[in-house]
């Protein structure tokens, strides 16, 4: 009777020690519950408009019981800079926020900073300006006429080799007979030329290319004199007063200062005067000026064109046999490759020079007739020289 006893006795105690075992599991459970709901509660009141679901949660994250399924991308690796993406668009990279710089193009052309695309192509000229409202109105003359912003046309120098100086053609043959010898600096020129010539002609090798203004130098001026001066204001637009009675540097010498005045002064600050700062503004460079005849005519860099072409016989594609100048980019046949009055109205000052003594312009001006005087003729003159048949041209390299 006394192990009976016995017995009942330990099953007696290992129903309880079972008992107390569930009801402690019970509560610890409860427990667990309720911690859950108020930190359910808790994140709830910290911002009543959240959604605690497992989207909004990082993957393998547990919070009020639910487990995050959202997977953060790892940006460690990614090494894009600011110049490989549009200009103004942002991403991330390596974690921190960048914006872009990159500049939109056409047909691998760079539209700098500043300006904007107007129309045409790279054969038959790429038109930008700086004026936004311009941006897309195509190149016809009438379109232009309705323009607001200073333009310019990329002219593309695809080979090293072809940027250089030809001899350029006066009365249908070969070099002028006016000037020979020719450079892009002069011992007695100023301090930078030779550094800024050099700069330039390092941006279009690089770029494969640079931008002339779409008109001879213009302004609102409308009785430009021998006194006027060098005070009003440049633009390269259509219909306005050709910028003429300038010299290259209006000085009474080829000696000068890095602040040369005349056409050069007001070149080199037009980039400046129009809070440019993407690209640099000179006056137009000899060999330049035989990019563009060269663009417009292949045949030019064999020196071998048509005896119809352009830059060998401007007649009736320009302002010639007048009595006196007209205002810029007046008609559009004196229009190639979207680029106005290379041949005829006035003749256009370059850095280039002649026996160390002359600077030299190139085309005919509207005195001369266009086959002795096409688009690719080249004169000299002293460089104060300041008369209505002369003007000037910007160009910009970026």
């Amino acid at each position: 009777m006394k192990k009976i006893k016995n017995k009942k006795l330990i099953v007696g105690i290992v129903a309880i020690v079972i008992f107390i075992a569930i009801v402690s599991t019970v509560i610890i459970h409860n427990i667990n519950m309720n911690n859950q709901l108020k930190e359910i509660e808790y994140l709830q009141g910290e911002n009543a408009n959240s959604s605690l679901i497992a989207n909004n949660i990082k993957k393998g994250i547990t919070i009020g019981g639910i487990t995050g399924r959202f997977e953060v991308l790892d940006t460690s690796d990614a090494n894009a800079k600011p110049e490989d993406i549009s200009e103004g668009k942002t991403a991330y990279v390596n974690g921190v926020k960048i914006t872009g710089t990159m500049r939109p193009k056409v047909e691998g052309v760079t539209i700098p900073k500043g300006f904007y695309y107007v129309g045409g192509t790279k054969a038959t000229g790429i038109v930008i300006s700086d004026n936004q409202s311009d941006e897309n109105k195509g190149t016809s003359h009438d379109s232009a006429a309705k323009m607001e912003g200073n333009q310019f046309v990329w002219i593309p120098v695809e080979n090293e080799s072809l940027f250089r100086s030809y001899d350029g053609y006066y009365d249908g043959n070969l070099h002028d007979g006016i000037v020979d010898n020719c450079s892009e600096t002069s011992e007695n020129g100023y301090t930078n030329e030779e550094k800024e010539f050099n700069e330039m002609k390092a941006s279009v090798i690089a770029n494969k290319g640079f931008y002339v203004g779409r008109y001879e130098s213009g302004t609102t001026n409308p009785s430009r004199n021998e006194n006027s001066g060098i005070t009003d204001k440049v633009l390269i637009q259509q219909g306005k007063n050709v910028y003429n009675y300038v010299g290259w540097n209006n000085s009474e010498t080829n000696a000068m200062n890095d602040e040369t005045e005349g056409a050069v002064e007001l070149a080199k600050g037009f980039a400046r005067a129009n809070g440019y700062t993407s690209v640099t503004s000179t006056l137009i460079y000899g060999v330049q000026w035989d990019s563009i005849m060269n663009f417009i005519d292949p045949k030019y860099a064999t020196e071998n064109c048509d005896a119809n072409s352009f830059v060998r016989d401007s007649s009736g594609k320009g302002w010639y046999d007048q009595d006196e100048p007209t205002v810029t980019g007046s008609n559009e046949i004196y229009s190639v490759k979207n680029i106005y009055d290379l041949g005829g109205n006035v003749a256009e000052w370059t850095m280039e020079v002649s026996y160390n003594i002359y600077r030299v312009i190139r085309g005919g001006h509207f005195g001369n007739s266009g086959l002795p005087n096409p688009a690719s003729s080249r004169g000299g003159n002293y460089p104060s020289d300041n008369n209505v048949y002369i003007g000037f041209r910007v160009a910009l390299y970026l």
